[in-house]
């Protein structure tokens, strides 16, 4: 119990100094993403006329429960086996295999009961009704089975890498299974209690209560069991790409320099790490601008769309259904894009590297401007697939509206990436210039696109051309300060 605590303390302490360096991130940005969510979608979703269904609304919560315990197996192992980190001092020491589990799930417990907190703001958005004791048990019980069921699927995801046990790995999976649909009964018991009669929200505590225990002592007898010989295998997964990914192979055929190349891998390893709260942050609000397009779409705050299926394909481009798709891409693609200046002040205690190395100016500029490329192309092909979900575009128009989505990721990315070394030693101020001109350049592309045309004719070259020249007078001042 001492060295539970230890440890226990010691992550706090490191939390608080993240969260110390990142006091804009949380005083800033957090409530401006939640301020953005209440008063926006909140009120988008109160006057919307789709409501989804008893059944939409219980498999919604259960792809929920599913996407966290699934996207949390490698963070999650990381915490368990703690490879490259430092806790791994810890295995050194006479600390119980117990302890290393406990301490792993603190952590998830911490993480989780922030998406409890999601979940309970999400229930005053849809007005999921007054708090209750009801509501705190689902709560509760929610935020230990998603935490729990966190570290079993580790653990069974290190295991079963190692020894490839087929009719293991099939118990696992239904076990995941069966904590993902509880969970989900949960989620649905805090957000809309409505959809759940008195017996099915008894049933969901009591289920979830039994399968919480019941995970917990079968993950705390295979972590004793497996700890010492999935050590070795955890370690050198770790060692490699998340996921297992290898980024240099991804990335030979795409990219012909082998310095751009390696500095690409390099930023989007940084970027699936987590290197900074932004990442989180970016990617909240770009989801939340697919989310306001969905509810728009869906809730006939448009006006009538003027010819819809009969419309030219000129007048397609222009109905208020595509438009609304075309502005949703270029702002959910240019919050992404907030993403570059931040990573390049973050490495720029580290720029002296690359000169030490050889790299030209502008290799370091090309590889950022790919990586703008690489992070904000999800954007746009989501909100795409979101407008064509939600019946946006007629069907002769789907094709079209791809490609001027793909245009518009095109030039918002470029613009972003030209301005990587334009204010590299003020991030703040940097995002609001690439926010600004990225905005007005996709904006106007968006309602007429063959702007974007005259734009990248006439008004990229010059910009891509200062880049070049600023990151290496940026580059070179760096060296000279060394």
């Amino acid at each position: 119990m001492n060295h539970l605590r230890l440890i226990v303390g010691a992550g706090l302490l490191d939390g608080l100094r993240w969260a110390r360096q990142n006091l804009y991130a949380l005083l800033v940005l957090a409530p401006l993403v939640l301020g953005m969510t209440y008063f926006g979608v909140g009120r988008t979703l109160r006057d919307a006329a789709w409501e989804p269904s008893r059944g939409e609304g219980f498999a919604l919560s259960v792809l929920t429960a599913l996407c966290l315990v699934v996207l949390s197996m490698s963070r999650a192992s990381a915490e368990i086996y703690h490879p490259r980190r430092p806790e791994s001092l810890l295995d050194t020491l006479p600390v119980a295999p117990a302890t290393h589990l406990h301490a792993a799930l603190a952590r998830r417990l911490a993480r989780s009961a922030a998406v409890g907190g999601v979940a309970v703001v999400a229930r005053v958005l849809v007005g999921g009704g007054h708090a209750d004791v009801t509501l705190a048990a689902a709560l509760v019980l929610f935020v230990a089975l998603v935490a729990v069921a966190e570290i079993f699927a580790a653990l069974e995801w290190i295991h079963w890498g190692h020894r490839g046990e087929p009719s293991h790995a099939l118990a696992a999976l239904v076990l995941a299974g069966a904590a993902a649909g509880a969970g989900g009964a949960l989620l649905l018991l805090i957000v809309k209690p409505a959809h759940l009669s008195g017996g099915e929200r008894a049933a969901a505590l009591a289920g979830g209560g039994l399968l919480t225990a019941a995970l917990y002592a079968l993950a705390a007898a295979l972590h004793k069991r497996w700890r010492a010989s999935d050590m070795e295998y955890a370690k050198r997964l770790r060692a490699r790409d998340r996921g297992g990914l290898n980024l240099e192979e991804l990335l030979r055929r795409a990219v012909a320099q082998p310095s751009v190349r390696a500095q690409l891998a390099r930023d989007l390893r940084l970027t699936l790490r987590g290197f900074s709260s932004a990442v989180y942050a970016a990617a909240a609000v770009a989801a939340l601008w697919l989310f306001v397009l969905a509810a728009v779409l869906m809730s006939g705050l448009l006006p009538a769309e003027g010819g819809g299926a009969s419309a030219s394909w000129l007048d397609a481009t222009w109905l208020p259904s595509v438009l609304a798709v075309k502005f949703a891409c270029v702002l959910s693609a240019a919050t992404l894009t907030a993403l570059v200046p931040v990573l390049v002040a973050h490495q720029s205690p580290h720029f002296w590297l690359e000169r030490a190395a050889g790299v030209p100016g502008a290799d370091a500029w090309r590889a950022k401007l790919y990586y703008a490329r690489v992070v904000t192309l999800p954007a746009a092909l989501a909100a795409w697939a979101v407008g064509c979900l939600c019946g946006a575009s007629p069907a002769f128009y789907v094709l079209p509206l791809l490609a001027e989505c793909v245009w518009l990721w095109w030039i918002v990315s470029t613009l972003c990436g030209g301005l990587a070394f334009e204010t590299p030693e003020q991030p703040g101020l940097a995002v609001i210039l690439v926010a600004c001109l990225t905005l007005a350049g996709g904006g106007f592309t968006a309602f007429i696109w063959p702007m974007g045309l005259a734009l990248y004719a006439y008004g990229l070259p010059q910009i891509l051309l200062r880049a070049q020249h600023r990151a290496r007078f940026y580059l070179e001042q760096v060296d000279g300060k060394q």
